[in-house]
């Protein structure tokens, strides 16, 4: 099994709403290819494509989130230069479904979408849309949608378990995978940096702050006493660090 870091362009994200400080903080905008035996998957999709030449679609964020995307960022492009067709996605696993990491959604026609049933449900909830806080355009696309409650593992062999990380939105989950160099775990959204993960501080925008802590808390546990290594949502550093062609 391999995990491939996908680069799906880049957000300048004001600090005000991520720390309190000023200024702009660039963050990738991942995509995780995981090629497994009996199939290929997603671990979110990055950004639409609109967004390479327009903001319209995400509407007042864009007073806190500015696209650095270009042309050949898109998913469709990053999966083509691996040599592997839209169509060759059997699986979308989502941790969260803001607009960063859904976004990509359209560009893959026949996989089926993976994630809990609270981020489904919440993610169609009028009072969250007309917020801005979800799109259904970014992700209800007509896909086949296995929504799971709890821990999941996806393929019956353990070696990708999706892992319950509420408190972003009410339904993120974080991915746990076994690679052979040892555990890794997708953090998603619930720890966008290892700066966050080290004073256990959280973007006060979040669904349930304190919520959030408790899983960046069992995502700390899963490192200490299981070894795993996290990969984080959007941490630069990090990120930029990560063999192009991948962890095995």
């Amino acid at each position: 099994m391999r995990l491939v870091p996908l680069e799906i362009g880049k957000l300048n994200s004001a600090r005000s709403i991520i720390d309190g400080g000023e200024g702009m903080l660039p963050f990738p905008i991942p995509s995780w290819l995981i090629e497994h035996e009996h199939g290929l998957v997603l671990f979110d999709t990055g950004l639409h494509v609109d967004l390479q030449s327009s903001t319209d679609r995400i509407g007042p964020s864009a007073t806190f989130f500015d696209p650095d995307f270009s042309p050949g960022e898109e998913l469709t492009a990053r999966l083509e230069q691996r040599g592997i067709r839209t169509t060759d996605i059997t699986h979308m696993v989502f941790s969260h479904l803001h607009f960063d990491h859904a976004g990509g959604t359209v560009e893959i026609p026949d996989a089926r979408i993976v994630l809990q049933g609270a981020e489904w449900d919440a993610a169609h909830e009028s009072k969250y849309i007309e917020r801005n806080i979800y799109n259904p355009d970014d992700f209800d696309h007509g896909h086949d949608v296995e929504t799971i409650d709890g821990e999941h593992d996806l393929f019956g062999d353990g070696l990708v378990t999706c892992i319950p990380t509420p408190g972003h939105t009410p339904g993120h989950q974080s991915l746990r995978l076994e690679l052979e160099s040892g555990p890794v775990v997708l953090t998603g959204d619930c720890v966008y940096t290892e700066a966050m993960m080290d004073d256990m501080a959280v973007p006060k925008f979040g669904h349930d702050t304190d919520l959030q802590v408790a899983s960046m808390r069992e995502l700390a546990r899963l490192r200490d006493e299981d070894g795993c290594r996290l990969l984080f949502g959007h941490d630069e550093d990090q990120f930029r660090s990560l063999p192009t062609e991948g962890l095995v």
